[in-house]
């Protein structure tokens, strides 16, 4: 048998444990890290402010800044997104101008894995506990009018500022959108995200839902909590991308989107659906039906149900009608109420010329034996004497049991 020089014995010896200890050595390194903040949470007031975080390591780390669903939040923003040891975080908050407080949390991470957290909550401008049985919600739904199809005035980089403040006015808690192109989507989420707001945009243009030439669903991220999003093409295969609105009026992909959204202060749950109208009257009347069976579908628990948007199709008692369809399913709050009860003009489309609206063809309908409107406004208030949209908002104030 061959035997080895009892040096090299002893070198690989030793050799075999300062490897070994080598490879210990890495635990130990990665639970001597240290990481603490100061302090564990912070609440703060309505108004703009800046809040600081003390941090204690003696690692590398990183920072992030998320709600309770785990999404980025909008409304708040982190002076860095990493560090080395100790060092000052600070967060700045933009005014919450909405009823509900909000919250989020701020997250560290060491490389090594260790955690540490701080939790954000920012009060609303009222009480807005929700310890209550009752909730009072702002629903709505706005036409934009697509980008590139006007000039002077009514281009659409004249006019987004008057759509801004117009949008602003109206402090939606939920709101459907229709006409909203690729750079409006991106113009929402920059102007209004914020602001507290977050968004979901669909378009009927293309299998997966994404792209120009779309609809959308705003709501305040402070207030509630996303659980569902669905969206469907308004014909006999809603899962299937159709050109389903054919004929002398042109050629057009028609569908919806709905979500389930999660009220946090009261934990009630409301379902809300946005619509874009056929321009061709058969195919309105053929579509209708699928949204009532698009809201029996996604809306099984049966919450407070509302149904927005610019229907392009006004009030008729024809029976049939795209109007009777939707009204033998959901209500509409403009005729429920007195007319004590409503705010602005009569009719909602205005085409950049009727201060005081030439039909009335967007609607916030809703459901729910729970469900009570309250006030119904259509705002038609010009900027300047200019309009910020061809179409004019239209929202209901609605308490919900």
């Amino acid at each position: 048998m061959k035997r080895f020089p009892i040096v090299y014995v002893i070198t690989f010896f030793m050799a075999g444990a300062l490897l070994a200890g080598s490879c210990h050595d890495k635990g130990p390194e990665s639970s001597s890290e240290t990481l603490s903040v100061e302090p564990a949470s912070i609440e703060a007031e309505k108004d703009l402010g800046s809040y600081k975080m003390k941090v204690i390591s003696n690692a590398k780390w990183t920072v992030s800044l998320k709600d309770d669903a785990g999404q980025d939040v909008g409304w708040a923003t982190l002076d860095r997104s990493s560090g080395n040891g100790d060092a000052t975080v600070t967060v700045r908050m933009n005014e919450n101008k909405f009823k509900s407080s909000r919250g989020a949390l701020v997250q560290f991470k060491t490389t090594g894995g260790k955690t540490a957290s701080v939790s954000l909550v920012q009060k609303g401008t009222g009480d807005s506990s929700g310890e209550g049985s009752v909730i009072t919600l702002r629903m709505g739904s706005y036409n934009l009018r697509r980008a590139g199809l006007d000039e002077g005035d009514n281009a659409w980089d004249v006019r987004k500022e008057r759509l801004k403040q117009s949008i602003l006015n109206c402090s939606f808690d939920v709101v459907g959108f229709q006409e909203v192109d690729v750079n409006q989507q991106q113009w929402l989420t920059s102007e209004f995200g914020p602001m507290g707001y977050s968004f979901w945009f669909f378009s009927p243009y293309s299998q997966d839902g994404t792209g120009s030439r779309a609809q959308g669903i705003g709501y305040v991220s402070g207030e509630f909590s996303l659980l569902e999003k669905h969206y469907f093409w308004a014909c006999s295969t809603p899962d299937v991308m159709t050109t389903n609105d054919t004929g002398a009026s042109g050629s057009f992909k028609r569908g919806g989107c709905c979500v389930l959204l999660q009220h946090k202060p009261s934990g009630k749950k409301v379902f809300f659906m946005d619509n874009h109208g056929c321009l061709n009257d058969d195919c309105n009347t053929a579509a209708a039906p699928v949204y009532v069976e698009m809201e029996k579908k996604y809306n099984k628990e049966g919450a407070a149900s509302f149904f927005v948007g610019d229907m392009n199709a006004g009030p008729s008692t024809t029976p049939g009608s795209v109007y009777m369809i939707y009204t033998g399913h959901w209500n509409d709050p403009y005729e429920v109420l007195p007319a004590t009860l409503r705010k602005g003009c009569v009719g909602t489309y205005n085409g950049f010329s009727s201060p005081t609206g030439k039909s009335r063809i967007d609607f916030v309908f809703y459901r729910g034996n729970n469900v009570e409107p309250k006030l119904y406004t259509c705002d038609n208030t010009l900027y300047g004497g200019k309009y910020p949209s061809d179409h004019f908002p239209v929202y209901v104030d609605y308490k919900i049991e």
